[in-house]
């Protein structure tokens, strides 16, 4: 639950238990490709101040689609044709983003990934919205601010449907995957459960340029079988004993990577897991996690929800 939303219906995969789903044939194939010995990393931060070097993360912003007032945008690279916009004094929902008049619910000082800027700088700056009266996720891609705002891609998810982007749209990520629901949070990995799995990156010559269910848009330079496309789901094995010795939030995290999961979600530096910029993280979670290698995962196939009576492709929902 995010400001009274939940995140997507109880069937949606991403609320589903894959630890005994059967190991992908290719596991052992695609753990050497990503390289055996390669050390998870969190990828977040301590610090809040956005305007700090060390502001790391992916924050998350909580609006009253009702009260605000709607921020205007452009789209300078031209991929409104894959995104999602509002139009109009009644922000009527838009796809794709073909409209003259384009809008998107951007509150006042947004917390963005890497901070606010005013001209593309290399980074993602990715800005995620949920809008608690409507209970939609908005998430867009290099966002920066002016009069208008200027992003390169927007999309928007109905947290009460199970629905998908449209097959080989891309999001505010190259696997056309919601960001803040594989977003790790420091309060809820506070709590000692998080009940959701975890997104990832490698480097683009570790994805196969192609996609499976449920991520819907694929990149990447790799081509051999070997390589694993984007929205592969990762588990950490069944074997791996935690340790006593660890925190809350660092127990938290391994049950959800051996319970839930990570998925290929985006290109990046191999092995990162995205959370969000908090105090309240521990810094022991941070060490502690990140004595995590490769090795210590396995593919899933998801064939055995893929292939069951009733499943919808363009679906979230896992039959029974």
């Amino acid at each position: 639950m995010i400001a009274g939303c939940q995140i997507f219906p109880s069937n949606h995969i991403f609320n589903t238990r894959i630890d005994s789903l059967p190991v992908h044939p290719d596991s052992a194939a695609y753990i050497t490709t990503i390289g055996a010995t390669v050390a998870v990393h969190l990828d977040l931060g301590r610090q809040e101040t956005q305007t700090a070097v060390d502001y790391y993360g992916i924050p998350y912003n909580v609006v009253n689609g009702t009260t605000l007032t709607w921020s205007d945008v452009t789209y300078p690279t031209g991929w409104n044709d894959e995104s999602d916009c509002a139009t109009g004094a009644n922000h009527t929902i838009t796809s794709p983003c073909l409209v003259a008049s384009k809008q998107l619910p951007i509150p006042t000082n947004p917390l963005i990934e890497s901070g606010v800027v005013t001209a593309a700088d290399g980074n993602d700056h990715h800005l995620l919205v949920v809008d608690s009266a409507s209970c939609r996720l908005w998430e867009l891609y290099n966002a920066y601010s002016g009069n208008p705002w200027k992003v390169d891609s927007s999309a928007m998810w109905d947290l009460r449907s199970n629905a998908l982007r449209p097959d080989r749209w891309t999001s505010s990520d190259a696997a056309g995957l919601p960001i803040l629901p594989l977003l790790l949070r420091a309060d809820e990995a506070s709590t000692g459960t998080i009940n959701h799995p975890l997104r990832f990156t490698l480097q683009s010559a570790k994805i196969r340029n192609a996609y499976g269910w449920p991520a819907r848009h694929g990149t990447g330079t790799g081509t051999a079988t070997t390589t694993p496309k984007m929205g592969q789901l990762f588990r950490l094995k069944a074997s791996y004993v935690i340790s006593n010795s660890f925190g809350t939030q660092s127990k938290a995290i391994l049950r959800a990577l051996q319970r839930y999961g990570m998925y290929i979600s985006d290109i990046g530096s191999n092995l990162y897991l995205q959370g969000e910029p908090k105090s309240a993280w521990s810094s022991t979670t941070i060490s502690e996690v990140q004595t995590l290698h490769a090795s210590d995962f396995e593919a899933v196939d998801l064939s055995a929800i893929t292939t069951r009576s009733g499943f919808d492709s363009n679906s979230g929902a896992v039959p029974p």
